[in-house]
């Protein structure tokens, strides 16, 4: 299997995991491109060989070829390598292309992309994300085409992440329920009265960190910010068997609790300059994660703001939150959506989502909201925190997108097998 990078090996992974499951003698070689994707991959241990695809030219190739000697070849969304491409169809081995999604756009559908086009007639069987990369392709002749979804969905929901709830009626508010091993309940106990609640900006850039910190310190969101909730009483706890009590409980045996709202902030830059310039926004009141020694739920509890300061932690971090920020919106392109999405969380995001197919999706059932500018950002996040009856309906709609969206891999392994 070739991936790009890590996102691609993300979308590979699934049916890497599935593959070795039903096959656990055969063997795995899996190559990157890029050296962020190779440098954190690199030990994945369902691979057999883990390495960098050579130059690109016939002979690199073949002699690639003559010494791993495959019985497949699957690449995972778009990295075309014409000289491996063609010497892998000359050998009859093969090549299968998975979660791919194209656009008329794209430099293959140009009038000078037609050679890189004829590139993917090699492929036996082209697994594509959506209809309309299906509908496209077959506009230029192609038969060997299949609908499978994103592999992506069935790794993230595979994480054994805890889905939040079952909404039961209207406004039922999300329970957090635990599904997986090492889960936990996501709305974290504080002081007697007080649960902690928390906003995190996964792979945030330096526009929404601004955003972020003109919304924390001003005033509205100060007065916003904070949503009530019921908190049974000990007294009623101990006595929920009797009538009497149990009216009382019914009357006036729950007493408000307070959201005390927290923030974690994990950057797509992690660098010290760019930390302390983080820092310096919200006043010296952001504390590193890596300086503090105890666990996620005592953190949360002794401060309001923490910077994640280290990769590789922010698909777990999403456990623990109850509304997401995506970064990128306001540059290149937002970040990662589904791992959010898996956890019931209420995404927003800037407008860079476009090329995105399950950002769009999110955002038409209402479990994700573009923000234009700084006041529909603030606008945005006051009223989820605020209104608990639309934050739990956007988070109940993100966990039904994700359940209807599953499957990808089972579809792709069982197409593997029959056509191969």
């Amino acid at each position: 299997m070739h991936v790009s990078s890590l996102g691609e090996f993300e979308q590979g992974r699934p049916v890497m995991e599935r593959w070795k499951a039903e096959f656990p003698n055969d063997r795995i070689m899996l190559s990157f491109y890029s050296p962020s994707g190779f440098n954190i991959r690199k030990n994945y241990p369902l691979a057999d060989l883990v390495f960098y695809l050579p130059l690109d030219t016939p002979k690199k190739m073949n002699r690639l070829l003559d010494q791993l000697q495959p019985d497949i070849f699957i690449l995972v969304k778009y990295d075309f390598w014409p000289n491996l491409l063609r010497a892998l169809h000359q050998r009859k081995i093969p090549s299968f292309l998975i979660s791919a999604r194209f656009r008329r756009d794209q430099y293959l559908f140009k009038w000078w992309g037609s050679a890189f086009l004829r590139q993917l007639r090699v492929f036996r069987w082209i697994f594509v994300q959506d209809e309309a990369s299906e509908k496209l392709l077959k506009s230029f002749d192609f038969s060997q085409v299949v609908v499978a979804g994103d592999t992506r969905v069935d790794a993230v929901m595979n994480k054994g992440t805890r889905h939040k709830a079952q909404g039961s009626g209207e406004g039922t508010r999300l329970k957090a329920q635990g599904t997986g091993e090492g889960s936990r309940l996501k709305a974290q106990e504080g002081s007697e009265g007080i649960r902690n609640k928390v906003i995190i900006g996964g792979s945030t850039w330096p526009e929404e960190e601004r955003m972020l910190a003109n919304l924390w310190n001003s005033e509205e969101f100060k007065k916003n910010k904070g949503t009530k909730g019921t908190k049974e009483t000990k007294e009623n706890k101990g006595n929920s068997g009797n009538n009497e009590d149990k009216d009382n409980k019914d009357n006036k045996g729950n007493e408000e609790a307070e959201d005390s709202w927290k923030l974690v902030i994990a950057p797509h830059d992690i660098s010290e300059s760019h930390l302390t310039a983080i820092e310096s926004l919200f006043g010296g009141e952001a504390v590193r994660l890596s300086r503090c020694q105890a666990s996620m739920p005592q953190v949360l509890n002794e401060h309001s703001i923490i910077l994640i300061d280290s990769i590789g932690l922010l698909s777990s971090l999403y456990e623990w939150a109850d509304i997401a920020i995506i970064g990128g919106g306001f540059g290149k392109g937002i970040h990662n959506t589904l791992e959010p999405a898996a956890y019931g969380l209420p995404i927003v995001f800037g407008p860079k989502w476009t090329k995105f197919r399950e950002a769009e999706s999110l955002i038409i059932i209402g479990a994700a909201f573009q923000v234009n500018d700084q006041e529909s950002f603030s606008s945005t996040i006051i009223r989820l925190c605020s209104d608990a009856v639309f934050h739990a309906e956007s988070g109940i709609l993100a966990i039904k997108y994700m359940e209807s969206q599953r499957g990808s891999t089972d579809l792709i392994i069982r197409c593997l097998l029959e056509k191969w």
